[in-house]
């Protein structure tokens, strides 16, 4: 279906930063038969028809590459007179999830074939009053954007009400490339402490004031389970001051938006935070600027809210109600989850490989939306090193190559003026990291691999070129290498280890600069894969000329970067001065095909050596490939490694694997315990395990010797 009659609109005394404006229409039907709407916004929205919640969720794209949704909307219309109220939030400002764009709403509703409602002058546009707008908000974290703050008192105004106002954007849209999102019921839970709360602080947002309230708790054993029909009375604690504190265990990392169903006797504040941990002895809410909290004005009575336009991850849910009394029926989330078909199974007559199977399953499905997810607590950002992982796992895990291409194409038009890619996507962040970009080209590669997808491959060809071409252009003449990005847009990142992280401090001068192994190493990698695409393609000659650049670059690198007298290679060298010994380096070059087969040996034995700058768990990946090139001796060490360090996890009572092994204690205390590119023991199985290729259904058995 397409657009036919339907113009964009908004309602345009509000082209603000971080605005809600709300859009109603009506359609009237003689009879019930099947209804379609199509709907496109920037950058969100929540339909309802008939006052019943219908689906939400613009799905991520460009201000020149926009998406709209199919929704069947048959179970929710009439005879008669149908109202159609939608929400659009317009964010403006951009952030690492969020390009900034034009604000508009477009929607068009049809009754099989015959376009019955289209967005028009005549749809009615006014002011949400209920949300606050503007800059002052606080954000949730600087990649994710805005957190929120809702008044229910002003429910019912309608500031501003007029006909909306035709605005200028593309009509070139195209139909969502991936399946809308599962929005479950909300999720069993149980209030595990209640008590009460006295404020330390009189200002400030209120993830501060939560983070730094004086708590009375009681827990409670076993917990309350919610939903409850009758309702959990509470009533504020002696010792406390300002009001009741209602702490929530979803029972697991989870991701959805915020659902409350709380019953007041007077209109109180309600400040709601939400953590994956309870290491302060409550959510840690506020983290170096970081606000994980909303609020919530709630009216006397019975209120029941939830928010589908910030989706958000957490285990934990805390409320500070700020009344002596209430009954809470419901606080939690309602999950919203990618649509997967019944993942491959693996197993193991080992217990815990099966464990870290399992739980490496939900890392990955928490980490899947409108696209692959570093996280869903912290972030919510696409970034090619983290979906590399993500994807390479998910061909094995769930056979699904559809969620790959997509993600893949909003990468691809990231693509800036110096030919690298933006850190994120959809985004516009003022640094990249350039390794990153080298690792779409291998992204590229093992999608056309999987997928047997050329065309889709062919088309973005020009952005693999570009991306190539820039690193090759760089290449130094004299030494053979290229040295690390010394302009203040790049960030020289490799991984979160003591030396390898870099520096987003500014420019480098030209003769500080240093030549990069681990730059190196994934430049090789990125343009092997490249001259395997235009093998897969049939380009003979393209695919040539990348073999033998790779080859050019990995002889520079044995020759400058090997160690003798250590038997491996360091990470940098500057002004002939070689440094820094790590397992990623040795990996990576390893990995890279860099390593020639007089030194492998030695290579391979300092990575199990223990001796190197170890590795940290998103980049074990690359350990794991080097070390299996002599699988006869590493493989047993391989999945010893694994059991050792996901197992660790397991015992900190992990239902999703971390960022890094730190976990909470990492980025001043901001670690995220679920990061889709910890999910790497699926590839490690499937690849090494069993050497299956992924298919659509199936259970896998392997013997593991640990």
């Amino acid at each position: 279906m397409k657009f036919d009659k339907a113009v964009w609109i908004w309602h345009n005394d509000y082209n603000t930063t971080n605005v809600y404006v709300d859009f109603d229409d009506s359609f009237t039907l003689d009879e019930v038969g099947e209804c379609r709407i199509l709907i496109s916004c920037d950058r969100n929205y929540s339909l309802s028809i008939n006052d019943r919640f219908v689906n939400c969720g613009q799905y991520s794209d460009y201000e020149d590459l926009k998406y709209y949704d199919e929704l069947d909307i048959t179970p929710f219309v009439k005879t008669g007179e149908n109202r159609l109220h939608i929400t659009v939030f317009h964010q403006h400002q951009s952030s690492s999830t969020y390009r900034q764009g034009k604000p508009g709403l477009i929607f068009e509703v049809f009754s099989g074939e015959r376009s019955i409602l289209a967005s028009s002058d005549k749809t009615i546009a006014y002011k949400n009053s209920c949300f606050e707008d503007g800059e002052g908000v606080e954000h949730v974290s600087g990649q994710l954007g805005f957190t929120f703050h809702y008044d229910s008192r002003n429910e019912g105004l309608r500031a501003g009400e007029k006909g909306a106002d035709i605005v200028d954007k593309t009509y070139d849209l195209l139909p969502r490339p991936i399946k809308k999102l599962e929005i479950h019921d909300p999720e069993p839970a149980a209030i595990i402490c209640t008590g009460g709360f006295t404020d330390t602080k009189s200002d400030g947002t209120p993830a501060m004031r939560m983070q730094s309230a004086k708590l009375d708790t009681d827990y409670v054993c076993g917990g309350i389970r919610i939903p409850s029909e009758e309702g959990v009375k509470l009533s504020r604690s002696v010792d406390s001051d300002d009001g009741i504190l209602v702490l929530v265990d979803l029972g697991a990392e989870s991701t959805g938006f915020l659902s409350l169903d709380i019953e007041l006797s007077s209109d109180a504040m309600i400040y709601i935070g939400w953590g994956e941990h309870l290491a302060d002895l409550r959510v840690r809410t506020y983290i170096g600027g970081r606000n994980f909290a909303a609020s919530y004005y709630a009216k006397s009575g019975r209120n029941r809210f939830e928010n589908p336009l910030l989706r958000c991850g957490a285990r934990y849910i805390q409320l500070h109600i700020y009344a002596p009394e209430a009954t809470i029926y419901y606080a939690g989330m309602r999950q919203t989850l990618y649509p997967l078909d019944k993942p491959n199974m693996f197993v193991s007559a080992d217990t815990l490989h099966n464990r870290i199977y399992e739980v490496s399953l939900r890392t990955l499905h928490l980490c899947m939306h409108e696209h692959y997810e570093d996280c869903p607590w912290r972030e919510q950002a696409l970034y090619t090193m983290d979906s590399r992982n993500q994807m390479l796992c998910g061909y094995y895990a769930f056979g699904e190559t559809e969620f790959a291409r997509a993600s893949l194409e909003l990468m691809a038009h990231s693509l800036r003026d110096d030919n690298m890619l933006e850190l994120c996507s959809p985004a516009e962040v003022s640094i990249t990291i350039p390794s990153f970009s080298a690792m779409y080209l291998v992204q590229l590669y093992e999608y056309l691999e999987h997928s047997g997808d050329n065309k889709f491959v062919s088309r973005m060809l020009p952005v693999a070129e570009a991306i190539a071409q820039e690193f090759i252009r760089r290449i130094d003449p004299e030494v053979g290498l290229i040295k690390c990005f010394g302009e203040s847009k790049y960030w020289n990142f490799y991984e979160w280890q003591s030396g390898l992280e870099g520096s987003i401090s500014g420019s480098v001068d030209d003769s500080e600069r240093t030549y990069d192994a681990p730059l190196n190493a994934f430049v090789s990698i990125a343009l092997m894969s490249l001259s395997k695409i235009y093998t897969i393609l049939g380009d003979g000659e393209r695919s040539v000329y990348y073999y033998e650049q790779r080859c050019a670059l990995n002889a520079a690198c044995d020759s400058v970067f090997f160690v003798p007298e250590r038997g491996c290679y360091a990470s940098y060298m500057k002004k002939g001065e070689l440094s820094h010994f790590a397992e990623l380096t040795n990996s990576l070059l390893a990995y890279a095909g860099a390593v020639p087969d007089e030194r492998i040996d030695t290579t391979l034995a300092a990575l199990a050596g223990g001796e190197l700058l170890p590795v940290t768990l998103s980049h074990s990946i690359f350990k794991y490939e080097a070390l299996m090139l002599d699988k006869e001796k590493y493989a047993r060490y391989v999945f010893s490694d694994i059991a050792k360090l996901w197992g660790h996890m397991l015992s900190k009572d992990a239902t999703t694997f971390w960022e890094t092994i730190d976990g909470k204690d990492a980025f001043g205390n901001a670690g995220s315990l679920c990061h889709g590119w910890s999910a790497i023991p699926v590839y490690i199985y499937f690849r090494y395990a069993l050497g299956e290729d992924p298919k659509l259904t199936g259970i896998y058995e392997a013997h593991i010797e640990s």
